[in-house]
């Protein structure tokens, strides 16, 4: 030292003390960049998982992996119930409709059938008729509105027998046997 001056300090190398860090000795926090790299860290890292995770995601629903047959058989499934569903329900309108036509017509014979038979029974006295066979009848005024005459009697020819109009009355059909 030099007499007469001021007194100089030794020469020690300056500390470095970082930006919002107190220079004591205790241990220091981390500042806002520190946390900003981090999170900016943390966020590449969540990203770079996510796609690894939804690729391995994906390959479990490709075609032939069993995600995918999973997911075809609950599809297919859920399909078929919609569609036996409406199947049912048109199947129905179409069969009511068919059904009514068919009926109607089944109908419309039977009773055509029902009314010629009660007409004809009407028509022919109720009488028992065997085919080949000629037989003699008379008529009379039917019950039945629609039927313009009815038979009121019937009597087979026989073989060998000749038959007319009676001479006492011409209305009725006589009989006598054959001359040989």
């Amino acid at each position: 030292m030099e007499a007469g001056g001021p007194a100089v300090p030794p020469q020690t190398p300056p500390s470095y003390v970082a930006p919002g860090a107190s220079g004591g000795g205790g241990s220091a926090k981390p500042s806002g960049l520190w946390w900003g790299g981090a999170v900016v860290i943390a966020i590449l890292l969540a990203v770079g998982g996510y796609f690894l995770g939804s690729n391995h995601e994906a390959d479990k629903y490709k075609p032939g992996a069993s995600g995918y047959q999973e997911i075809y058989t609950a599809g297919a499934q859920a399909g078929t119930a919609v569609g036996d569903e409406a199947g049912k329900k048109s199947g129905a309108r179409y069969g009511k409709k068919v059904g009514y036509k068919q009926g109607n017509a089944d109908g419309i014979k039977e009773g055509t059938a029902n009314g010629t038979a009660a007409g004809a029974n009407a028509a022919l006295g109720g009488f028992s008729w065997t085919n080949g066979t000629h037989y003699i009848v008379t008529t009379t005024n039917p019950t039945l509105n629609g039927v313009p005459t009815a038979i009121a009697t019937q009597s087979p020819m026989q073989p060998n027998t000749e038959y007319a109009l009676c001479q006492s009355n011409s209305a009725e059909v006589c009989s006598k046997p054959e001359k040989k």
